[in-house]
């Protein structure tokens, strides 16, 4: 589940959680990535709805902002930003990349997880949808480990760890979905992760 993977690599135990509703607020969901870091972390959220924070609000949950990804100031500094599925969405990534570090103590981390676009799965959706690439129409963009390397270091970031992860979603009920991600979980044991899989999960140091 890609809210676990994330979470081994999250240090506290201040942590801002950047898009903290996801596309749904559900706190029921083991996978709900926001409510597991606060299970663990002093936790810091924004997010650019504001009826996902309102609804939030609704739940107890605080600490919580509307503010956009690649503008948001809230005068304090973190150990780790989060920032899961978020910067496939955005206009201004480098921009977003700024901001990030002058909200991270000096070691602080950056543990970010995007669309792998290189991967079987999406190569399938493309090939089948055509010219109708991606199946969120909210995504400005595709990275891999090379464009988001480079990104990152102009904004005064490395690479620290990455790796490539599954992040299959049992809660979509389309059946070509099913159908793709069945067939690509058995071909899984037959062909390396850099086709098989979907999600690249990177966490980022500041440059000295």
């Amino acid at each position: 589940m890609r809210a676990d993977e994330i979470l081994k690599l999250v240090n506290g135990p201040a942590v801002l959680d950047i898009g903290c509703a996801g596309h749904e607020v559900k706190p029921d969901q083991p996978g709900w990535l926001h409510g597991k870091l606060r299970e663990r972390f002093q936790v810091t959220g924004i997010d650019i709805s504001e009826s996902n924070i309102a609804h939030m609000k609704s739940l107890g949950i605080q600490d919580i902002h509307v503010q956009s990804a690649d503008s948001f100031e809230l005068g304090r500094q973190y150990d780790t930003v989060v920032a899961g599925e978020v910067i496939e969405h955005l206009s201004n990534p480098g921009q977003f990349l700024a901001r990030v570090r002058k909200h991270l103590v000096p070691d602080g981390r950056l543990v970010l997880s995007t669309p792998y676009g290189f991967s079987l799965m999406y190569a399938l959706y493309a090939a089948n949808y055509f010219p109708k690439t991606c199946a969120n129409g909210e995504h400005a963009c595709w990275f891999c480990p090379t464009t988001i390397r480079e990104l990152a270091r102009r904004e005064g970031f490395e690479v620290e760890k990455w790796r490539l992860i599954d992040d299959y979603d049992p809660s979509v009920t389309s059946r070509k979905y099913r159908l793709y991600w069945k067939l690509i979980h058995t071909l899984g044991k037959l062909l390396p992760d850099k086709l098989t899989k979907t999600t690249m999960l990177i966490a980022f140091k500041c440059l000295s």
